[in-house]
């Protein structure tokens, strides 16, 4: 598994935990936390949420239950972010195009070369003030986004013609 994944699966882990340790009011029955995603059961990103859900009901089991949604079962990222709006579920791994129309502020994301390299990239998404000024963006919205990992580059496509440059 990549670093950026195994960060991602960190970051997740720590701010779920965080999360729900402010759930101590609830009575002795297990709270169910749900999360979906749009990946198939034998992708990273299925396979780091099966680690975390490992991680949550071996220290938490008492406490917790993680239900993990692949493939877009219960809808598409944009209608699993409604759910968790609406508090059907508690957590989606979506993209930064799925958030834009929750805060503008997420367009930005989407354009390309918008950083010079990889370093610049690390340099921008790990600045902690800024990142949880966009995150904050989608309060009104009635959710939060918890942190980011790099998915990859973009890809273009052309038809079968070379490009112009």
């Amino acid at each position: 598994m990549s670093g950026s994944k195994k960060a991602f699966i960190l970051a997740l882990c720590v701010s779920t935990v965080l999360g729900l340790g402010g759930c101590s009011s609830i009575k002795s029955e297990k709270r169910i936390v749900r999360i979906s995603h749009a990946q198939s059961e034998t992708h990273p990103e299925h396979l780091g949420l099966l680690k975390f859900k490992e991680y949550v009901e071996e220290n938490l089991g008492d406490k917790y239950e993680v239900q993990i949604f692949p493939n877009e079962i219960l809808g598409s990222a944009q209608k699993a972010i409604e759910l968790t709006q609406t508090g059907a579920i508690d957590f989606v791994v979506a993209g930064t195009a799925n958030l834009e129309t929750f805060a503008d502020v997420y367009e930005v994301f989407s354009m390309p070369y918008l950083f010079t390299s990889e370093e610049a990239y690390h340099e921008v998404m790990g600045d902690t003030d800024y990142m949880n000024q966009v995150y904050a963006s989608t309060d009104e919205a009635g959710f939060r986004v918890l942190t980011w990992y790099n998915a990859g580059t973009r890809s273009f496509y052309a038809k079968k013609t070379d490009p112009y440059t």
